[in-house]
């Protein structure tokens, strides 16, 4: 029997956690808080003695993945210490901070802050004689998850509704003395007095947040990020070095209100009528991750090689992140990048980003972040990052163009969706994803080498149209023609001779990549994927219901094939013109 050697470590939850957010602040709040929690932990095994392999670069926090390799046999009730004593650091900073700062109300709220500590994650750790197995067991705990909500009576948060508000009275309950208006006007001057102190980039006086939700949003306010490391060195007796303290800090410093420009999707309640309404724009969100990544760990599962991927994504996370205002559009952001997954997000500062700039700039999106393989930014600057040697993962995109009045929420929701039919349409590809404000939309998903190769360049129509927006509407119009006379075909009899033609008519006659050859994902002896196609997998086809009419024929010939290839033309027309018409610039206007 082997004897164990490696440690593998992670909690939740971490997805819920980063979706209750209303503004980017929210988001940067959520990245940093798990990133610390993470860094706590390795921190704690880095003081006992114990080598961490993965994530490497323990110094980088911003980004950094949930899930931790430690080589030796960490005592898990160490590091469940370590990580629960870092939360409570946070936890307990922020509570004190508003008791000192706005000691004018009377607070009933400690029990409260501390079932919060108690019962806001949930952590797993497990043992094993190799990477795979302490990994794979890792897993199989996570499959009996234990959790247990924290009740409470009153009002709920206005961001999430999932938990209740928190205000100083938040333990005291009695509906005897306290009524409904009286609690209403009592939670409002507590949050009028607590944006007071922090100021309205940081909590705005509208808005009635859970105890997590508020934590996530104090922790960018440079004075309690400092007190929260204070508090932790002083608790974990634990040594900050400066360098750690500065990557701890550079949170406050990059939302700073005076050169952070925020997205805020809360709506004014309050609002005089005198008032002019804001500006509202469409902004672009794109959350990616590595594919197959823990397929790839199982073939290269030695120690080594766990340390050198694991480098090579920190590095790149932090590159991107150092030099985002470069080479991200706009004042766009990237939000997290840590081991594969990345969240960012476009927009203009104050005016309306084109969604044309979009549309190109992923078409070099693969190449230039994700590989590194040029060093020219859209904005004509050098772009300093440059991998050394290709990653050798591919990475799958969902981008959401999100309509204004969509909540960040379910902004972020069509994000993992749209990344999640990426993954399920054959991996190596994009989602794109038009949001609209009733929550409608639409999607198209197209492998990299499709966009980068310049395949989708609608300049080569045959009809001599030139200009781009002029073209995009007249495919888009033609679709809609041909879809109200279904002559795409109906279910069961569907036919791909007018979609190919038409692409053809729109995309350049000689425009051959939706014959047969470019349908299927192609893999190596080792099953990894070698060349995407536009179909992706071909099992997804594959019939396996006798009764079916459809059973046994070859693929070219089953409906469900020829179905997904009108779609993927249809929807390109769709996407494409959304994609590709100018938007008005947006102006403030009076109610």
């Amino acid at each position: 029997m082997m004897t164990d050697r490696y440690t593998a470590i992670t909690f939740a939850p971490v997805q819920g956690f980063i979706e209750k957010s209303r503004k980017l602040r929210d988001l940067y709040g959520s990245s940093y808080l798990l990133s610390f929690l993470a860094w706590s932990i390795c921190k704690a095994a880095d003081r006992h003695g114990y080598y961490v392999k993965s994530p490497a670069l323990i110094n980088v926090t911003q980004g950094m993945p949930n899930q931790i390799i430690i080589d030796g046999i960490f005592d898990l009730h160490q590091a469940e210490k370590a990580f629960s004593q870092a939360w409570g650091c946070v936890v307990h900073a922020c509570r004190l901070w508003i008791e000192n700062s706005a000691p004018q109300f009377q607070y009933c709220w400690k029990r409260e802050w501390g079932l919060w500590i108690k019962y806001a994650w949930e952590f797993y750790g497990a043992h094993g004689p190799d990477i795979p197995t302490a990994r794979q067991r890792l897993n199989d705990q996570k499959q009996s998850r234990a959790w247990t909500g924290i009740n409470w009576t009153g009002e709920s948060s206005t961001l999430s509704g999932a938990d209740g508000i928190a205000w100083h009275k938040l333990g005291y309950m009695n509906p005897r003395q306290t009524g409904y208006q009286t609690q209403k006007r009592e939670i409002n001057d507590f949050y009028k007095a607590l944006s007071s102190l922090l100021g309205e980039a940081f909590i705005d006086p509208d808005e009635e947040l859970s105890v997590p939700e508020l934590i996530k949003r104090m922790v960018t306010h440079e004075t309690i990020a400092n007190a929260v490391l204070e508090n932790f060195q002083e608790r974990s007796r634990s040594v900050i070095s400066p360098e750690e303290k500065v990557r701890l800090l550079a949170i406050a410093q990059e939302l700073n209100p005076t050169t952070f420009k925020d997205l805020n999707r809360l709506k004014k309640k309050d609002r005089k009528p005198s008032q002019p309404q804001e500006p509202k724009y469409w902004t672009g969100w794109f959350l990616g991750d590595g594919d197959s990544a823990g397929n790839y760990l199982k073939r290269h599962s030695g120690p080594d090689e766990l340390v050198a991927f694991s480098s090579q994504m920190r590095e790149w996370g932090n590159a991107i992140r150092d030099t985002e205002q470069t080479y991200l559009l706009g004042q766009g952001r990237m939000i997290y990048a840590g081991g594969d997954d990345f969240l960012g997000v476009l927009y203009e500062k104050d005016s309306q980003l084109q969604p044309t700039e979009c549309w190109q700039w992923f078409q070099h999106f693969n190449r230039n972040l994700w590989q590194g393989e040029t060093l020219q930014a859209p904005s004509g600057k050098t772009f300093q990052y440059r991998a050394d040697e290709p990653k050798p993962i591919t990475a799958s995109v969902g981008f959401v163009w999100a309509a204004p009045d969509v909540p960040q929420r379910d902004v972020l929701q069509h994000c993992h969706t749209a990344e999640q039919s990426a993954k399920q349409g054959g991996r190596d590809r994009i989602a794109f994803r038009i949001l609209f404000n009733g929550g409608n939309h639409l999607e198209w998903i197209c492998p990299w080498w499709v966009l980068e190769a310049g395949h989708i360049d609608i300049t080569q129509n045959r009809l001599g149209i030139s200009e781009p927006k002029q073209a995009w509407a007249r495919f888009y119009n033609d679709v809609a023609m041909l879809e109200g006379r279904h002559a795409f075909g109906v279910e069961n009899d569907n036919q791909v001779d007018v979609a190919k033609s038409l692409f053809q008519i729109y995309f350049g006659e000689e425009n051959t990549i939706l014959n047969e050859g470019y349908w299927w994902n192609q893999y190596d002896d080792h099953e990894t994927l070698v060349a995407a196609g536009i179909l992706g997998n071909q099992t997804r086809f594959i019939i396996t219901d006798t009764n079916d009419p459809d059973y046994g024929k070859p693929l070219p010939e089953n409906r469900y094939v020829k179905h997904a290839i009108n779609s993927w033309v249809i929807s390109l027309a769709k996407v494409g013109f959304h994609l590709n018409r100018p938007l008005r610039q947006p102006q403030a206007v009076a109610a």
